[in-house]
């Protein structure tokens, strides 16, 4: 199957934000990895480890990971690796699974690192280009994007909040993915339920 998510390097895209912040010399799982590129454009200091359902991307993402497996997200099991992480990313790859709280709860239970940190994005349905076409009684699926024909879920800022709730996470910082509407979005906050593509969510572990 073709891949039709490329790495977006423009400055506030979601990969780029969120690629700024995994920081420095972390140990860092990216759940939902697709060819790596988080790693591309994050610190070279970062340690890397992968899980993707495609095996071509897990091939690719092996090139700057220091390793990556083939992984099922609808059917979680342990992973080969007996390591807690400092980081874990879980960037849009929620919307696309049957049972997101499960997995999102399983990850963090077991190998985010105590205060830890877990950087999730998942698709704004509330941007303006989609309720401006639903105004107009439109609501086509596509290839990519917010409606993509593959995801199983749809967010809302409010229902973001309410996923991130079921496991032990304290949302540290809320702030939203959008290559046109970034600068925007930098200087007034309040637009970035509306404009955004992407909603990001920077979170620490609070589990004892």
């Amino acid at each position: 199957m073709k891949n039709v998510y490329k790495l977006n390097k423009s400055k506030y895209s979601t990969h780029s934000l969120i690629g700024k912040e995994v920081g420095e010399q972390n140990l860092i799982l990216d759940v939902g990895c697709n060819d790596g590129y988080i790693a591309v454009i994050a610190s070279p200091s970062n340690i890397f480890y992968g899980l993707d359902y495609s095996k071509d991307s897990i091939e690719k993402a092996r090139e700057v990971f220091q390793d990556a497996i083939s992984y099922d997200l609808n059917h979680i099991s342990d992973l080969p690796w007996d390591i807690k992480f400092d980081v874990i990313v879980m960037a849009d790859i929620l919307e696309h699974l049957i049972n997101p709280e499960k997995t999102l709860d399983f990850f963090i239970q077991n190998y985010l690192k105590e205060n830890g940190t877990a950087i999730i994005s998942l698709p704004n349905i509330a941007n303006w280009r989609i309720r401006l076409n639903l105004l107009f009684g439109r609501f086509n699926y596509t290839d990519s994007g917010i409606l993509d024909k593959t995801h199983l879920h749809l967010y809302t800022y409010r229902t973001a909040i309410r996923l991130l709730k079921t496991t032990n996470l304290e949302i540290l910082r809320f702030y939203g993915g959008s290559s046109v509407f970034g600068p925007i979005m930098k200087y007034l906050p309040f637009t970035r339920k509306l404009l955004s593509s992407s909603l990001i969510f920077k979170c620490k572990n609070t589990l004892n």
